[in-house]
């Protein structure tokens, strides 16, 4: 499977019409959709498959509360506790505006990853300590970008909805890290989705050692 870079991550901006209840309507029937793709194993048809768990084969948990003494500085430390990449500090409205709070999930032969509702859309969070898949030739097609220094690559996953994005962001040393992120909507408040992809790799991009 490629990833199309015609109209490169774009969505309406006439975004700021809808309610917090829209957002939270559109998030039941979205719920999990960045999650279902399989980063741990590379390849233009893995990068953007979907599945259907079975029950026994996923593990969702709240995340825990970050705080100075506990929360991780490095990716392979991420990789066991995704939702500690971002602080309070980072989520409040000022910021971030996280909506709904990091929820931490695993299929079956996937990494870790972290959810969160922010406004503008749902963005997933998976770490990648063992390779920088910004180098991958998978992704070639995906447009090359700067992210708070770091090299990136950003496109629109074809089998996701449209507006969608998916973002490799290198953490340096042979490491990356991935981003999903799917729009609330039409109509819904907040940025598109490439902006909220990289506003949330600066934040974790930030904390990184």
């Amino acid at each position: 499977m490629t990833h199309s870079t015609s109209g490169l991550c774009t969505r309406s901006r006439r975004a700021k019409a809808a309610t917090a209840a829209a957002c939270l309507a559109v998030l039941a029937a979205l719920a999990g959709c960045g999650t279902d793709e399989e980063p741990a194993r590379p390849s233009s048809d893995r990068a953007q498959a979907t599945q259907s768990p079975t029950p026994s084969a996923d593990r969702s948990s709240p995340a825990p509360s970050p705080s100075p003494s506990s929360a991780p500085d490095t990716l392979t430390e991420l990789a066991e506790r995704p939702c500690l990449a971002l602080d309070d500090e980072d989520t409040g409205p000022g910021k971030l505006y996280v909506v709904f709070e990091g929820t931490e999930k695993q299929y079956k032969d996937t990494p870790k990853s972290c959810q969160w509702g922010a406004q503008g859309g749902l963005v997933d969070f998976t770490p990648h300590p063992e390779a920088d898949l910004t180098e991958d030739k998978r992704y070639r097609d995906l447009t090359p970008r700067t992210i708070a220094g770091r090299r990136a690559l950003l496109g629109t996953p074809s089998r996701h909805s449209e507006g969608s994005c998916i973002a490799f962001v290198s953490a340096g040393n042979g490491q990356s890290f991935q981003l999903t992120v799917v729009p609330f909507g039409e109509g819904a408040p907040g940025p598109d989705a490439p902006t909220l992809a990289t506003n949330f790799a600066k934040a974790i991009l930030a904390h990184l050692k």
